[in-house]
């Protein structure tokens, strides 16, 4: 990163949140700031982002994006209602730290520090008794690929749902709910009255036929 010597200069962090195709624009930032022919939204005080971790190989670090007291007005969309409303988990976030001059607003140089998706949220309510009023805040939980990949399952599982979806139409494994839930007498002599129901003990002498299966 270059080096700026002028004492106009300031910096801030830009984030864009994609939800269900709708990209919001946010950032911690004093006044709304374009970029890219966006318009990063300002939350001031009221956007929190946890400290990021910076390692030399890729690792499953996370972080945590709050929005607190956030005024709601016909250019500041509800985070809440979209939160509850939409299926935040998975969400793309990006994170961006701008650099700008402080006099004019323009960008200087912009650079990526965060790059992953939402894997939760959280939602909590504060009551102000003295002044009778409610705020709300918003907490997102937010994993990088690596950490995704992790909380993968590997394998297969065993039942008629997985192979239809695998292998539509094989039938293979119709019968593995039922033969789960029976109980097989390995050993034991068949009787062909009961057709395997006896309590005579397995003949240990080496005669007769046996219940494989």
């Amino acid at each position: 990163m270059a080096a700026y010597d002028s004492q106009n200069i300031r910096h801030g962090m830009l984030i864009d949140l994609n939800v269900n195709g709708t990209v919001y624009y946010l950032s911690n930032l004093y006044s709304t700031l374009t970029y890219n022919g966006n318009e990063y939204q300002t939350m001031g005080s009221f956007l929190n982002i946890t400290e990021m971790q910076n390692d030399l190989r890729a690792t499953n670090n996370q972080l945590s994006v709050g929005l607190s007291g956030i005024p709601v007005s016909d250019e500041t969309p509800n985070f809440l209602n979209i939160v509850l409303n939409s299926k935040v988990k998975g969400s793309r976030i990006q994170i961006y730290r701008v650099f700008f001059n402080a006099n004019s607003f323009t960008v200087i140089d912009v650079y990526q520090r965060y790059n992953g998706y939402v894997s939760n949220y959280s939602l909590s309510e504060n009551w102000d008794q003295e002044n009778r009023l409610t705020s709300n805040s918003i907490s997102l939980a937010c994993s990088n690929v690596n950490a995704i990949i992790e909380r993968q399952y590997a394998g297969r599982r065993t039942n008629p749902g997985d192979q239809e979806k695998w292998y539509p139409g094989d039938t293979g494994m119709y019968r593995v709910k039922k033969l789960a839930d029976t109980q097989f007498d390995f050993g034991k002599k068949i009787d062909a009255g009961t057709a395997g129901t006896t309590t005579t003990p397995p003949d240990t002498s080496g005669g007769g036929s046996f219940q494989g299966y």
